[in-house]
């Protein structure tokens, strides 16, 4: 049975769609043949390296000639302001550091559907059932471990940490962080509200230290020895520089990734759709993935849960997380 709020979704992306339309048609480029130089495509992206997305998409701009403008911004302040279609220049693509600002923007009717063939060849778990955003690149949520105490037979799911033989062992990175929501939303769908709040709260009698602000500095404690096991973003887990730690992934992993999504008020949507479809060519991804220590959205990818139930459980984790005090 539809439920209220996937009721509401559809409506608003008919509406968003009815909007793509008549924009279109009132807002048509001339082409560049025409005289008219081709507009380039401008991407707002949360990304804390300003330097590596203009370096990469200088390639982009090579192979096809159209030039590509980068503006960097802080999570979630460039979100709202593309939302909210503060910026300037307008935005033509928009690049999230977590699923949940893609799912937001396609919410509020602030992205257009992308039909590409390319787009359509990735993982369904990995993009919108309604082509809205598309994953650049995944993370998983693993569990780093000292293997003087334990091994992975112990952990066979993210749940599996509540039990009481973990107590003053385990370390958390507060709950505010992508990687932790995921895991929470992704419980909160396995498990229900109940079993998954009665997890947690033992999650939280099982902490050695209060949660960490970073997973750089909950590493940091693993390293030290002042924690034996702790949730860590794939990611982070690679940066891992004690060779005595180890890295488990649970068969039931939990995913987020880094959204791609076309904005409604995209001046060159055809240009954005290109460059979509670039940074998914294999060897685009090959690469990319392994700068940002994550992994490729091309290939061999297996079946796991959709991505799309981090952001739609996203607000639920939240108060979970209140009321079990996990910080």
């Amino acid at each position: 049975m539809e439920s209220a709020q996937d009721s509401r979704r559809r409506d608003m992306r008919k509406v968003s769609l009815l909007w793509v339309t008549l924009l279109a048609a009132c807002t048509q480029e001339a082409p560049p043949g025409d005289g008219q130089p081709a507009l380039p495509v401008v991407l707002y992206a949360a990304y804390q390296d300003g330097d590596y997305l203009p370096t990469l998409l200088s390639e982009f701009t090579r192979d096809t000639g159209n030039l590509v403008i980068v503006r960097n911004g802080a999570v979630p302040g460039i979100i709202d302001d593309v939302l909210q279609d503060r910026v300037v220049p307008p935005a033509d693509l928009l690049l999230t550091p977590s699923v949940s600002g893609a799912w937001r923007a396609a919410e509020e009717g602030q992205l257009r559907p992308n039909y590409s063939p390319v787009v359509a060849g990735v993982a369904s778990w990995l993009r919108d059932p309604d082509n809205y955003w598309v994953a650049l690149s995944y993370r998983t949520a693993t569990v780093v471990y000292s293997p003087e105490l334990f091994s992975p037979i112990d952990f066979a799911s993210y749940e599996d940490l509540a039990d009481a033989k973990y107590r003053r062992k385990l370390c958390l990175s507060t709950s505010a962080l992508a990687v932790n929501r995921s895991v929470l939303a992704m419980l909160l769908q396995k498990l229900g509200k109940r079993e998954t709040e009665l997890s947690v709260r033992s999650w939280v009698a099982n902490l050695a230290l209060p949660p960490f602000d970073t997973e750089e500095n909950l590493l940091l404690a693993l390293e030290s020895g002042e924690c034996a096991l702790a949730i860590v973003s794939s990611d982070v887990a690679r940066l891992a520089s004690n060779s005595r730690l180890q890295v488990h992934t649970p068969l039931d992993v939990y995913s987020n990734i880094e959204a791609l999504g076309i904005t409604r008020h995209a001046r060159n949507p055809d240009g954005a759709a290109a460059l979509v479809d670039w940074l998914l060519d294999p060897d685009v991804q090959r690469r990319h993935a392994a700068h940002v220590s994550s992994f490729a959205v091309t290939g061999d990818v297996q079946d796991r849960h959709n991505v799309g139930a981090v952001a739609s459980g996203e607000e639920e984790a939240r108060l979970l997380a209140e009321r079990a005090r996990y910080h």
